[in-house]
């Protein structure tokens, strides 16, 4: 009991301590972004003009004099004697790490800089030269400080793209493309969409390719290579393709990744998802220049997912019907390819055939004659030129003069219980109404 009570008093001192430090730390966080009203003696800040130019970068035009560009230039500090100026309260307030945060415009106590659209203008001219001297890392930099002191306007939608750009063309592909993902989805009609699109099936080619080149596990970690992402480089590439077409659905690449994502399925042995995408290409993309690949890779998904004639056959009848389609649909198609669908016709036709063959064997096994009776003629009046039908006439014959149905066993249990009952919900007719039908 004593122990107890010794643990909770120190329980209560610890969070004592701990409430007086949160509230010590809040009131220096105050004091450190300053009243408005009652501004702190020995702050001195800087006046408007020299925050303003301190942020605003050397503008990169021609029309400026020598004389201009001297007088407007921003005043640099020294990083490292801004570091000894701060203090551990400083950074608590959150003022000095506002600028390094890109969505620092969506938290506003965190004491985000004022949009301006001067300075993001500055940055993003500033950025543009970085870029055509192909110093993408500093021009990113810059992009990302253009975006954040205009959010909302075609310089955040341009910075956003330039920065997914810098990405792209210093091969960092995974940070790339989740960067145009991020302007697509801020910009969803933005002008940058058919380049930011192909920009990510770009990509996911390259993954695509790779992993074909050199399969590897899901969870093989890669911390060497900046073009592939951390793992799962078949997941990220299907991932792209899927994007591809989620972000543009009527553009000239959303039938490409479809075709490409069953393609993917289809070499990985998932015969289920290639058939869905490639009857996805089938359906709804019927000008795309993939039909003919998606009828005949469809075909063959659809006949690698049956399993045998004593499992569901639902697939074999849909590819039945798909190569009817293609020899009616593609009439152009070479002969070579003509007489192989008419070959993979004849195929499934026999083995939907020995599928019906194997059901009657099971009723005749069962005693089910006349069931059987039924399969094997069905087997004979459909598929008439095949071997499978000519044993189907062996095995009518065989079974020829058994009863339908098997013996009923323990007749005298059912000679108990009347044949028929009447079921007490239905009304008998009376005989009045048929003497006044009379």
């Amino acid at each position: 009991m004593a122990y107890h009570s010794s643990s909770r008093s120190r329980l209560y001192s610890v969070k004592f301590l701990a409430i007086i430090m949160i509230s010590g730390c809040a009131t220096a966080t105050f004091n450190s972004r300053g009243n408005a009203e009652n501004p702190p003696l020995n702050d001195d800040p800087p006046s408007e003009v020299e925050v303003v130019s301190a942020e605003m970068e050397v503008p990169q035009s021609n029309d400026l004099s020598t004389e201009e560009i001297v007088d407007n230039e921003p005043k640099l500090h020294d990083p490292a004697e801004a570091a000894e100026d701060k203090s551990f309260l400083d950074y608590l307030s959150g003022r000095n790490v506002a600028a390094d945060i890109p969505y620092a415009k969506e938290l506003p106590w965190v004491g985000a800089p004022e949009p301006s659209k001067e300075a993001a203008e500055s940055l993003y001219m500033r950025a543009e030269q970085l870029f055509k001297e192909k110093e993408y890392a500093s021009a990113r930099m810059q992009y990302e400080k253009a975006a954040d002191r205009f959010p909302g306007s075609s310089i955040e939608e341009g910075a956003l793209f330039k920065i997914a750009e810098c990405y792209f063309f210093e091969d960092k592909y995974p940070d790339a493309f989740e960067a145009y993902e991020s302007l697509l989805v801020n910009y969803k009609r933005s002008k940058y969409l058919d380049t930011a699109v192909a920009r990510q099936f770009a990509i996911g080619r390259y993954w695509q390719k790779r992993y074909e080149k050199d399969p590897e596990n899901v969870l093989t970690p890669n911390v060497v290579d900046k073009t592939r992402p951390f793992n799962d480089l078949q997941g990220s590439a299907l991932r792209a393709f899927e994007k591809v077409r989620l972000n543009h659905p009527t553009g000239a690449l959303a039938d490409d990744s479809l075709m490409a994502t069953a393609n993917a399925n289809f070499l990985r042995r998932r015969y289920d998802d290639a058939d869905y995408y490639y009857g996805l290409v089938r359906q709804e993309y019927p000008g795309s220049e993939h039909q003919y690949q998606a009828h005949v890779l469809g075909i063959q998904a659809k006949i690698r997912r049956y399993q045998g004639p004593k499992y569901e056959g639902t697939c074999l009848k849909e590819a039945k019907k798909l190569i009817e389609q293609t020899l009616r649909q593609f009439r152009e198609m070479s002969p070579e390819d003509r007489k192989r669908m008419q070959k993979l016709y004849a195929q499934v036709s026999s083995n939907l055939a020995m599928r019906d063959v194997e059901i009657a064997k099971f009723y005749s096994a069962k005693g089910f004659h006349g069931a059987a009776r039924n399969y094997y003629n069905l087997v004979v009046d459909e598929f008439p030129h095949t071997e499978v039908a000519q044993r189907a006439e062996t095995q009518i014959e065989e079974i020829k003069g058994k009863p339908a149905q098997p013996i009923p066993r323990f007749t005298w249990i059912s000679a108990l219980f009347p044949e028929s009952r009447k079921d007490p919900l239905v009304l008998e007719e009376s005989a009045t109404s048929e003497e006044a039908d009379e």
